[in-house]
């Protein structure tokens, strides 16, 4: 019996699994523009690593901007990361995958992995 209902359990949690999974919208536009900024200055409380005197070093924050035109608008797009945070290629006049969800939008690099950024502007192109 308690066999039984842990086949129902297992069951319902796959079925409940597969219908919560959203399926991303891909579109197709071309990369426009790519900029980093690094601040200028660094504001922060360094901690002592317990095992040394030495400061820890925090790692430096930069923000990414691209900017993807589709056929009807042109999308600007940010990424605050540190300096180890994987890049992404973004090669100016290539065309690149994407899908919006509200304010995220997730871009698919070469290799098939997915990188999230945030939607900025939404401007649509003059005609």
């Amino acid at each position: 019996m308690t066999r039984r209902i842990l086949i129902a359990a297992i069951i319902c949690a796959v079925a409940g699994a597969i219908v919560i999974a959203q399926v991303r919208q891909w579109q197709s536009g071309t990369w426009r523009d790519m900029k980093v900024d690094h601040p200028k200055v660094l504001i922060g409380v360094q901690t002592r690593d317990p095992n040394s005197s030495l400061p820890r070093t925090a790692a430096a924050r930069e923000v990414r901007i691209f900017v993807i035109d589709t056929a009807t608008h042109s999308l600007e797009l940010r990424q605050e990361a540190t300096v180890d945070t994987p890049q992404i290629d973004a090669t100016i006049g290539e065309p690149v995958v994407f899908a919006i969800e509200k304010k995220t939008v997730y871009v698919k690099a070469a290799d098939g992995k997915e990188h999230k950024l945030s939607l900025r502007k939404k401007t649509p192109l003059q005609q």
